[in-house]
């Protein structure tokens, strides 16, 4: 119980002192602060700290690789239709200036400790999921190539992060976790009535189902498809979480709590019964 605490205390200052960091009088008047991924914080902190690195270090290699995914989320948010509002090109041009402030920060603070091996690895980080985002939008892409897609988008900073403090189990662990875990979000969207990119594409791979259905049997059949997904990653997680550690156990929790949230548990109990 005392090392939770000391953990949660820790990743509490963390995010203090990431919020703190980015904090800009101009941005924050118009724009609202990025939102935090909790799961990849202390994915993050556990790993680093698995590496038993001091804690000076820990924290800049933590807040510098938020700040390159707050600058990644930011510029995804910029529209890139055409607005005649001056409001709206105005705050599109904050998203893709406070993106881009967000960068320089990350770059600022490792180049002021003298990391370049960081510097590198999070600039390699970022082209290989800005590429795999062109990848995705292709037509011509598979189901799989995809998914594979979707992976490095969602997880390369952590994983190119594991492999270089050479942590391979961490590598197949994030990623597979954070792909179950766009699933959950998607499938929550999708029953709000928005599209996700990627259940757009499951559907898009069995459209000769879903091309002859309309409004709630396509929502079903969609819903359907993506449970199929959820429950295929959550069961490659249980296989890749075999070995009891600190890591699988909190995999093991977050899946469990996502799977509630979505109402989902009883639904696999019920079919396991």
């Amino acid at each position: 119980m005392i090392l939770i605490n000391y953990i949660n205390e820790e990743i509490k200052q963390i995010k203090y002192r990431f919020y703190e960091r980015i904090k800009h009088p101009y941005i924050t008047k118009f724009l609202e602060a990025p939102v935090l991924d909790e799961d990849m914080l202390y994915l993050l902190y556990s790993m680093l700290e698995e590496k038993k690195l001091a804690k000076q270090k820990l924290d800049e290699y933590v807040i510098t690789t938020l700040l390159v995914q707050a600058a990644l989320d930011t510029h995804q948010k910029v529209s890139v239709s055409n607005v005649s509002s001056e409001r709206v090109k105005k705050e599109r041009q904050l998203k893709v200036l406070a993106g881009d402030y967000y960068s320089s920060l990350y770059y600022f603070l490792l180049a002021k400790i003298n990391d370049i091996t960081m510097i590198r690895l999070l600039a390699n980080s970022i082209q290989e999921i800005n590429e795999s985002k062109m990848s995705f939008y292709k037509d011509t892409q598979s189901i799989s190539q995809s998914i594979a897609h979707i992976k490095i988008i969602d997880s390369s900073l952590i994983q190119k992060i594991a492999e270089h403090f050479k942590l391979p189990n961490w590598k197949a662990i994030v990623s597979e976790f954070f792909f179950f875990k766009r699933l959950i979000t998607e499938r929550e969207a999708l029953l709000q009535g928005h599209d996700g990119l990627l259940i757009e594409t499951i559907v898009k791979d069995n459209s000769s189902i879903n091309s002859k259905l309309h409004g709630d049997a396509r929502l079903k059949h969609s819903i359907e498809m993506c449970d199929k997904y959820i429950f295929l990653s959550k069961s490659q997680l249980h296989s890749l979480c075999r070995q009891a550690s600190p890591l699988s156990s909190f995999i093991m929790v977050r899946i469990d709590e996502m799977l509630m949230n979505a109402d989902l548990l009883k639904e696999e109990v019920a079919e396991e019964g």
